[in-house]
């Protein structure tokens, strides 16, 4: 075993996915800038309905990279495949299938719009105009039913993930990618997030990527895969 597949691992007390077929993969994925390298050689494999965790302390370049294999950024070298589409030569197809949650300077919310209005504003990218109620409903599938009046600026930081996964969730994609489950959070906090993403990702059968800077957290995934410091 080389020193590369040795950081990928498997969860502690996780069931393997039985006959879980690969959604996504690649080989000795690298991006360079002018800025420097943020990540360097990445190779690995995830199936479908795991929860895959990309480990790395600030400055590793772990968001780039979970944009990377959501299909938003260009890599310098490498190869990438999303559920069979190789990129970047086919990134609009595989894009279709992959939400965003919310990702700091990339599609954060207005700190003045309420979450009721922002999970309405997300079906009718999708050409659907579901009444208040409807979408209240939705929330509460999400548990965020009480903040529904709130507006984006009073949702607590835990909050605010969650409706970024929910908002992500209202295409329907095959892979979710969510980024920096820490952020203003406790370990608790983070640690309950991560088990309402993997409940959720079993129940649909959904593949769910996500962005942590503590181990503890990543080994609680189905695999994870260790960035570090410096790629």
């Amino acid at each position: 075993m080389n020193a590369q597949s040795k950081r990928i691992v498997r969860g502690e007390g996780i069931a393997p996915y039985a006959g879980g077929e690969t959604v996504l993969s690649c080989q000795d994925l690298t991006l360079s800038t002018l800025l420097g390298t943020p990540y360097r050689d990445v190779s690995l494999e995830v199936l479908q309905g795991e929860t895959f965790a990309v480990c790395g302390k600030n400055g590793s370049g772990k968001s780039a990279l979970l944009l990377t294999l959501a299909g938003r950024m260009k890599y310098s070298k490498g190869s990438l495949r999303i559920l069979g589409y190789r990129l970047p030569r086919q990134s609009s197809k595989a894009q279709k299938h992959v939400g965003l949650g919310l990702f700091k300077g990339l599609n954060d919310l207005p700190n003045t719009q309420k979450a009721v209005d922002a999970v309405a504003a997300e079906f009718e990218l999708y050409g659907r105009r579901p009444a208040k109620s409807d979408v209240i409903s939705y929330l509460a599938e999400w548990g965020l039913d009480g903040e529904a009046s709130k507006t984006v600026g009073e949702l607590t930081s835990k909050k605010l993930t969650e409706l970024g996964v929910a908002l992500a969730w209202v295409s329907h994609p095959d892979i979710i990618v969510v980024d920096n489950i820490e952020s203003e959070l406790t370990l608790d906090q983070s640690f309950s997030i991560l088990e309402n993403i993997k409940r959720f990702s079993k129940a649909r059968n959904v593949t769910i990527l996500v962005g942590v800077l503590e181990p503890e957290l990543a080994e609680a995934a189905d695999n994870a895969y260790y960035l570090s410091e410096r790629s």
